[in-house]
Protein backbone atom coordinates (compact mmCIF):
# COMPACT_ATOMS: atom_id res chain seq x y z
CA UNK A 1 0.00 0.00 0.00
CA UNK A 2 1.62 3.35 -1.33
CA UNK A 3 1.82 6.23 1.59
CA UNK A 4 -0.54 8.80 0.90
CA UNK A 5 1.66 12.39 1.33
CA UNK A 6 0.17 14.74 3.24
CA UNK A 7 -1.51 17.93 1.48
CA UNK A 8 0.17 20.36 3.89
CA UNK A 9 2.80 18.99 2.58
CA UNK A 10 2.65 19.02 -1.00
CA UNK A 11 1.21 22.75 -0.21
CA UNK A 12 4.61 23.82 1.11
CA UNK A 13 6.68 21.89 -1.19
CA UNK A 14 4.68 23.97 -4.27
CA UNK A 15 5.46 27.45 -2.41
CA UNK A 16 8.52 26.70 -2.00
CA UNK A 17 8.94 25.80 -5.60
CA UNK A 18 6.87 28.98 -6.96
CA UNK A 19 9.34 31.55 -3.99
CA UNK A 20 12.42 29.62 -5.24
CA UNK A 21 11.80 30.65 -8.90
CA UNK A 22 11.13 34.52 -7.69
CA UNK A 23 14.97 34.23 -6.23
CA UNK A 24 17.27 30.86 -7.13
CA UNK A 25 19.99 32.08 -4.39
CA UNK A 26 16.97 32.08 -1.64
CA UNK A 27 17.89 29.49 1.33
CA UNK A 28 14.85 27.08 2.67
CA UNK A 29 14.59 29.15 5.33
CA UNK A 30 13.93 32.28 3.12
CA UNK A 31 11.57 30.09 1.37
CA UNK A 32 9.42 29.20 4.31
CA UNK A 33 9.66 32.54 5.75
CA UNK A 34 8.36 34.27 2.49
CA UNK A 35 6.02 31.26 1.54
CA UNK A 36 4.53 31.36 5.31
CA UNK A 37 5.03 34.58 7.22
CA UNK A 38 3.27 38.26 6.73
CA UNK A 39 5.45 40.78 5.03
CA UNK A 40 7.89 42.62 7.30
CA UNK A 41 6.73 46.50 7.32
CA UNK A 42 9.24 48.66 6.38
CA UNK A 43 10.75 51.96 6.95
CA UNK A 44 13.30 53.05 4.90
CA UNK A 45 15.85 55.78 6.38
CA UNK A 46 18.82 56.59 3.84
CA UNK A 47 21.17 59.22 2.82
CA UNK A 48 19.91 59.17 -0.98
CA UNK A 49 22.34 61.87 -2.12
CA UNK A 50 26.23 60.49 -2.55
CA UNK A 51 26.27 57.25 -3.54
CA UNK A 52 24.38 54.41 -5.41
CA UNK A 53 24.14 51.93 -2.86
CA UNK A 54 20.97 53.93 -1.68
CA UNK A 55 19.46 53.25 -5.21
CA UNK A 56 20.28 49.70 -5.19
CA UNK A 57 19.19 48.93 -1.70
CA UNK A 58 15.72 50.72 -2.48
CA UNK A 59 15.83 48.42 -5.71
CA UNK A 60 16.25 45.29 -3.18
CA UNK A 61 13.91 46.62 -1.14
CA UNK A 62 11.11 46.25 -3.69
CA UNK A 63 11.76 42.95 -4.89
CA UNK A 64 10.91 42.02 -1.33
CA UNK A 65 8.28 43.42 -2.00
CA UNK A 66 7.20 42.22 -5.35
CA UNK A 67 7.63 38.79 -3.66
CA UNK A 68 5.53 39.48 -0.39
CA UNK A 69 8.24 39.51 2.23
CA UNK A 70 7.85 43.25 2.85
CA UNK A 71 5.86 46.01 3.12
CA UNK A 72 7.19 49.43 2.24
CA UNK A 73 5.55 51.80 4.62
CA UNK A 74 7.87 54.73 4.11
CA UNK A 75 10.79 56.03 2.46
CA UNK A 76 12.75 59.07 4.44
CA UNK A 77 15.97 61.11 3.32
CA UNK A 78 18.76 61.59 6.36
CA UNK A 79 21.20 63.74 4.27
CA UNK A 80 20.74 67.44 2.47
CA UNK A 81 21.16 66.86 -1.27
CA UNK A 82 23.31 69.68 -2.88
CA UNK A 83 21.20 69.17 -5.90
CA UNK A 84 18.17 69.19 -3.50
CA UNK A 85 16.57 65.79 -4.85
CA UNK A 86 16.68 62.76 -2.70
CA UNK A 87 13.18 63.15 -1.89
CA UNK A 88 12.43 63.29 -5.67
CA UNK A 89 14.82 59.83 -6.75
CA UNK A 90 13.80 58.13 -3.91
CA UNK A 91 10.14 58.45 -6.01
CA UNK A 92 11.88 58.01 -9.02
CA UNK A 93 12.87 54.45 -8.42
CA UNK A 94 8.77 54.19 -6.05
CA UNK A 95 7.49 54.89 -9.24
CA UNK A 96 9.14 52.84 -11.85
CA UNK A 97 8.42 49.73 -9.29
CA UNK A 98 4.74 50.63 -9.42
CA UNK A 99 4.63 52.15 -6.13
CA UNK A 100 4.36 56.06 -6.44
CA UNK A 101 2.33 56.73 -3.00
CA UNK A 102 4.84 55.23 -0.83
CA UNK A 103 5.30 58.48 1.92
CA UNK A 104 8.19 59.86 1.83
CA UNK A 105 9.67 62.62 3.73
CA UNK A 106 12.98 64.63 3.94
CA UNK A 107 15.42 65.85 7.06
CA UNK A 108 14.89 69.43 6.39
CA UNK A 109 18.17 70.00 8.71
CA UNK A 110 20.10 67.20 6.91
CA UNK A 111 23.44 65.43 8.33
CA UNK A 112 25.24 67.84 10.93
CA UNK A 113 28.60 67.85 8.92
CA UNK A 114 28.68 70.17 6.10
CA UNK A 115 28.75 67.71 2.80
CA UNK A 116 29.24 70.37 0.07
CA UNK A 117 30.07 67.88 -2.89
CA UNK A 118 27.74 67.66 -5.42
CA UNK A 119 25.55 64.22 -5.97
CA UNK A 120 26.74 62.82 -9.20
CA UNK A 121 23.33 61.15 -9.68
CA UNK A 122 20.41 62.95 -7.97
CA UNK A 123 20.07 65.82 -10.42
CA UNK A 124 20.12 63.14 -13.82
CA UNK A 125 17.80 60.49 -12.24
CA UNK A 126 15.59 63.63 -11.24
CA UNK A 127 15.28 65.08 -14.47
CA UNK A 128 14.99 61.86 -16.50
CA UNK A 129 12.32 60.15 -14.75
CA UNK A 130 8.84 60.07 -14.23
CA UNK A 131 7.80 60.89 -10.08
CA UNK A 132 5.82 63.76 -8.64
CA UNK A 133 8.03 64.65 -5.51
CA UNK A 134 8.83 68.21 -5.01
CA UNK A 135 12.33 69.40 -4.07
CA UNK A 136 13.92 68.36 -1.11
CA UNK A 137 13.17 71.80 1.21
CA UNK A 138 9.19 71.54 0.01
CA UNK A 139 9.41 67.68 0.55
CA UNK A 140 7.10 66.15 3.84
CA UNK A 141 9.17 66.54 6.61
CA UNK A 142 11.12 63.79 7.74
CA UNK A 143 9.80 63.97 11.45
CA UNK A 144 6.31 64.24 10.46
CA UNK A 145 6.11 61.35 8.13
CA UNK A 146 8.31 58.82 10.96
CA UNK A 147 5.54 60.09 13.59
CA UNK A 148 2.19 59.35 11.58
CA UNK A 149 3.36 55.98 10.13
CA UNK A 150 4.14 54.41 13.27
CA UNK A 151 1.52 55.77 14.79
CA UNK A 152 -0.88 53.92 12.34
CA UNK A 153 1.09 50.60 12.53
CA UNK A 154 0.06 47.77 14.85
CA UNK A 155 2.11 47.80 17.92
CA UNK A 156 5.34 46.20 17.70
CA UNK A 157 5.26 45.62 13.94
CA UNK A 158 7.88 48.18 12.50
CA UNK A 159 11.34 47.36 11.23
CA UNK A 160 13.37 50.20 10.64
CA UNK A 161 16.14 50.20 8.51
CA UNK A 162 18.87 53.41 8.63
CA UNK A 163 21.46 53.44 6.10
CA UNK A 164 22.67 56.93 6.62
CA UNK A 165 23.26 59.58 9.04
CA UNK A 166 21.15 59.11 12.30
CA UNK A 167 19.77 62.50 12.40
CA UNK A 168 16.37 61.58 11.99
CA UNK A 169 16.18 58.48 14.51
CA UNK A 170 17.43 61.03 17.22
CA UNK A 171 14.78 63.55 16.47
CA UNK A 172 12.56 61.07 16.39
CA UNK A 173 13.54 60.05 20.10
CA UNK A 174 12.90 63.78 21.19
CA UNK A 175 9.91 64.31 19.08
CA UNK A 176 6.82 65.51 21.31
CA UNK A 177 3.02 64.13 21.61
CA UNK A 178 1.18 65.21 18.18
CA UNK A 179 -2.08 64.99 16.17
CA UNK A 180 -0.67 61.48 15.32
CA UNK A 181 0.42 60.27 18.76
CA UNK A 182 -0.01 61.45 22.44
CA UNK A 183 3.00 59.68 23.20
CA UNK A 184 6.63 60.94 23.27
CA UNK A 185 9.10 60.38 20.81
CA UNK A 186 10.97 57.23 22.66
CA UNK A 187 7.31 55.79 24.12
CA UNK A 188 6.16 55.77 20.40
CA UNK A 189 9.14 54.04 19.26
CA UNK A 190 9.13 51.00 22.05
CA UNK A 191 5.59 51.15 21.92
CA UNK A 192 5.68 50.26 17.81
CA UNK A 193 9.04 49.99 16.69
CA UNK A 194 9.96 45.95 16.21
CA UNK A 195 13.67 45.96 15.21
CA UNK A 196 16.00 48.58 13.93
CA UNK A 197 18.79 47.73 11.76
CA UNK A 198 21.54 50.49 10.99
CA UNK A 199 24.18 50.38 8.79
CA UNK A 200 27.03 52.16 10.22
CA UNK A 201 29.94 52.08 12.66
CA UNK A 202 33.12 49.34 12.19
CA UNK A 203 32.91 45.96 14.49
CA UNK A 204 34.33 45.23 16.60
CA UNK A 205 36.34 48.86 16.79
CA UNK A 206 36.93 51.16 14.24
CA UNK A 207 39.85 52.30 13.06
CA UNK A 208 38.94 55.69 11.68
CA UNK A 209 34.90 56.86 11.57
CA UNK A 210 32.90 55.57 9.39
CA UNK A 211 31.09 58.00 6.91
CA UNK A 212 26.98 57.62 8.20
CA UNK A 213 28.34 57.93 12.18
CA UNK A 214 30.29 60.41 11.00
CA UNK A 215 28.04 62.73 9.19
CA UNK A 216 26.25 63.08 12.65
CA UNK A 217 28.05 61.91 15.72
CA UNK A 218 26.18 63.66 18.09
CA UNK A 219 22.78 62.20 16.41
CA UNK A 220 24.65 58.83 16.78
CA UNK A 221 25.49 59.04 20.24
CA UNK A 222 21.90 59.52 21.13
CA UNK A 223 20.68 56.44 19.58
CA UNK A 224 23.28 54.25 20.64
CA UNK A 225 22.66 55.52 24.75
CA UNK A 226 18.86 55.63 24.02
CA UNK A 227 17.08 53.98 21.29
CA UNK A 228 14.60 51.61 23.35
CA UNK A 229 14.58 48.53 21.15
CA UNK A 230 16.63 46.24 20.00
CA UNK A 231 19.32 47.37 17.21
CA UNK A 232 21.44 44.80 14.46
CA UNK A 233 24.41 46.72 13.66
CA UNK A 234 26.06 46.11 9.94
CA UNK A 235 29.34 47.93 10.23
CA UNK A 236 31.23 48.85 7.72
CA UNK A 237 33.46 45.88 7.31
CA UNK A 238 30.43 43.45 5.79
CA UNK A 239 29.17 46.06 2.86
CA UNK A 240 33.04 46.50 1.72
CA UNK A 241 33.31 42.96 0.56
CA UNK A 242 30.19 42.66 -1.12
CA UNK A 243 30.73 43.93 -5.05
CA UNK A 244 27.65 44.36 -6.60
CA UNK A 245 26.09 46.24 -9.44
CA UNK A 246 27.78 45.02 -12.80
CA UNK A 247 25.15 42.80 -14.10
CA UNK A 248 22.56 46.07 -14.45
CA UNK A 249 24.11 46.19 -17.46
CA UNK A 250 21.72 43.46 -18.34
CA UNK A 251 18.93 45.98 -17.55
CA UNK A 252 16.67 48.03 -20.06
CA UNK A 253 18.05 51.70 -20.53
CA UNK A 254 14.93 52.85 -18.90
CA UNK A 255 15.88 51.71 -14.97
CA UNK A 256 17.21 54.07 -13.07
CA UNK A 257 18.82 51.78 -10.37
CA UNK A 258 20.91 51.50 -13.88
CA UNK A 259 21.51 55.22 -14.74
CA UNK A 260 22.29 55.90 -11.08
CA UNK A 261 25.32 53.03 -11.69
CA UNK A 262 26.09 54.39 -15.15
CA UNK A 263 26.58 57.66 -13.73
CA UNK A 264 28.57 57.19 -10.19
CA UNK A 265 32.40 57.10 -10.17
CA UNK A 266 33.67 54.79 -8.76
CA UNK A 267 37.71 53.02 -9.00
CA UNK A 268 38.27 55.22 -12.44
CA UNK A 269 35.21 54.63 -14.00
CA UNK A 270 31.88 53.87 -13.51
CA UNK A 271 29.81 51.65 -10.25
CA UNK A 272 28.48 49.62 -13.03
CA UNK A 273 31.60 48.71 -14.65
CA UNK A 274 32.36 45.79 -11.75
CA UNK A 275 30.22 46.75 -9.02
CA UNK A 276 30.34 48.73 -5.98
CA UNK A 277 30.69 47.69 -2.35
CA UNK A 278 26.47 46.83 -0.97
CA UNK A 279 26.70 48.40 2.22
CA UNK A 280 22.79 49.64 1.84
CA UNK A 281 21.76 46.38 0.12
CA UNK A 282 23.05 44.26 2.69
CA UNK A 283 21.29 46.23 5.33
CA UNK A 284 17.55 45.87 3.61
CA UNK A 285 18.71 42.24 3.17
CA UNK A 286 19.00 41.50 6.63
CA UNK A 287 15.73 43.75 7.68
CA UNK A 288 13.68 41.86 5.45
CA UNK A 289 14.71 38.63 6.14
CA UNK A 290 16.45 38.60 9.01
CA UNK A 291 19.27 36.98 10.56
CA UNK A 292 19.31 33.25 8.51
CA UNK A 293 22.28 31.44 10.02
CA UNK A 294 23.42 30.08 6.70
CA UNK A 295 24.59 33.21 5.64
CA UNK A 296 24.92 35.28 8.97
CA UNK A 297 26.01 35.23 12.54
CA UNK A 298 25.33 37.09 15.33
CA UNK A 299 27.65 38.53 18.05
CA UNK A 300 26.45 38.44 21.90
CA UNK A 301 24.40 40.77 23.46
CA UNK A 302 26.19 44.04 24.05
CA UNK A 303 26.51 47.98 23.35
CA UNK A 304 27.99 50.11 20.51
CA UNK A 305 29.60 52.83 22.34
CA UNK A 306 30.28 56.10 20.22
CA UNK A 307 32.88 58.69 20.59
CA UNK A 308 32.27 62.02 20.04
CA UNK A 309 34.43 62.34 16.82
CA UNK A 310 32.37 59.48 15.77
CA UNK A 311 34.89 55.80 16.38
CA UNK A 312 32.41 52.76 17.40
CA UNK A 313 33.50 50.26 19.76
CA UNK A 314 31.17 47.00 20.39
CA UNK A 315 31.39 45.98 24.00
CA UNK A 316 29.67 43.05 25.21
CA UNK A 317 27.31 43.41 27.89
CA UNK A 318 24.57 41.65 29.54
CA UNK A 319 21.62 43.89 29.48
CA UNK A 320 22.64 45.53 26.16
CA UNK A 321 20.13 46.13 23.23
CA UNK A 322 22.55 45.26 20.46
CA UNK A 323 24.54 42.90 18.46
CA UNK A 324 26.60 43.63 15.09
CA UNK A 325 26.51 40.91 12.10
CA UNK A 326 28.97 38.95 10.75
CA UNK A 327 29.38 36.57 7.62
CA UNK A 328 28.30 32.66 7.95
CA UNK A 329 29.10 31.96 4.32
CA UNK A 330 31.27 33.01 1.72
CA UNK A 331 30.35 36.73 0.83
CA UNK A 332 29.89 36.09 -2.61
CA UNK A 333 26.82 33.79 -1.87
CA UNK A 334 25.24 36.64 -0.65
CA UNK A 335 26.36 39.12 -3.12
CA UNK A 336 24.70 37.20 -5.82
CA UNK A 337 21.56 36.97 -4.25
CA UNK A 338 22.11 41.20 -3.84
CA UNK A 339 22.46 41.23 -7.54
CA UNK A 340 19.75 38.91 -8.43
CA UNK A 341 17.30 41.24 -6.15
CA UNK A 342 18.63 44.33 -8.00
CA UNK A 343 17.58 42.94 -11.26
CA UNK A 344 13.88 43.89 -12.33
CA UNK A 345 11.54 41.22 -13.20
CA UNK A 346 9.60 41.44 -15.78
Amino acid sequence: MKKMIPLRTIAFLAISWMVSLADPTASAQDQQSAAFDAPVHVIFDTDMASDCDDVGALAVLHALADSGEAEILAVVTNRKCPANASAAVCDVVNTFYGRPDIPIGSDKDGAKVTWNKPSSFTPSLRDEFPHDMPADDAAPDALEIYRKTLASQPDRSVVICSVGALSNLADLLDSPPDQHSPLHGDALIRQKVKQTVVMGGHFPRSAQPETNIRLDPAAAVTVVNRWPTEIIWQGYEIGAVLHCGKTLRQEAADNPVRRAFEIRPFLGGKAIDHGKPAHDQAAVLIAVRGIDPKRWKLSPIGHVVVDSDGHTEWRPEQNGRHRFVQFATRPQRIAETIETLMQRKQ
